[in-house]
């Protein structure tokens, strides 16, 4: 990414300079245009748009300001080829998640605080999705399913059921429900910022 900023600051800049020396030209033209006086009156001639046309082709400042254009085209061109070429390569790089991909030894750069945490991150991968899993269906079912006056109830498989207000009593009163705090970080650590979890014991 720093190579594509300094490259295209490179072609930015030449391009000014291109432009600069244009301008300066142009400037100079028209002070020796104000500075000539004419010879001779110049006669009617009929064919002026021809003439027009002849003179803007034979004319050294449309061919610099073409040649500033087809400069700045390129430039673009080459700046765009070079920008989707960084973007395909980001695209294919190797990714690192939970500590297990084919990016991750070249994150830990043989560092073993790192390798240990990508180690011990692969080790509770289950467990993190499942906590991730759990966080996202109560922040955002139970307010939901409190409208039809249902409440979720974890399974022992994981997976959620729906019962009524009155089932979830009468199975709280049979002991077949027990309340559940919400951890992060592998169970080490209480989120407080999730409501507790109805579980079914069997």
């Amino acid at each position: 990414m720093q190579q594509l900023i300094a490259l295209g600051l490179i072609l930015l800049v030449s391009s000014a300079s291109a432009f600069q020396i244009q301008s300066s030209m142009t400037q100079q033209q028209h002070r020796s245009h104000h500075t000539q006086q004419p010879l001779a009156a110049t006669p009617t001639n009929n064919n002026n748009d021809s003439d027009d046309v002849s003179n803007t082709n034979n004319n050294p400042l449309h061919s610099r300001r073409n040649m500033l254009l087809g400069l700045s085209a390129t430039n673009l061109a080459f700046l765009s080829s070079y920008a989707s070429s960084a973007n395909a390569d980001v695209l294919r790089s190797a990714g690192c998640a939970n500590g297990e991909g084919e990016a991750c030894a070249d994150l830990a750069e043989g560092n073993e605080f790192i390798q240990n945490l990508q180690k011990k991150s692969a080790q509770n991968k289950e467990a993190n999705q499942r906590e991730a899993l759990n966080a996202y269906y109560m922040k955002n079912y139970p307010d939901v399913f409190a409208v039809s006056d249902k409440k979720m109830v974890k399974k022992l498989d994981g997976s959620y059921a729906l019962f009524s207000a009155k089932e979830v009593d009468n199975l709280n009163k049979a002991g077949k429900i027990r309340i559940e705090y919400p951890t992060s970080k592998g169970g080490r650590i209480a989120d407080l910022t999730q409501k507790p979890i109805l579980v079914l014991n069997e």
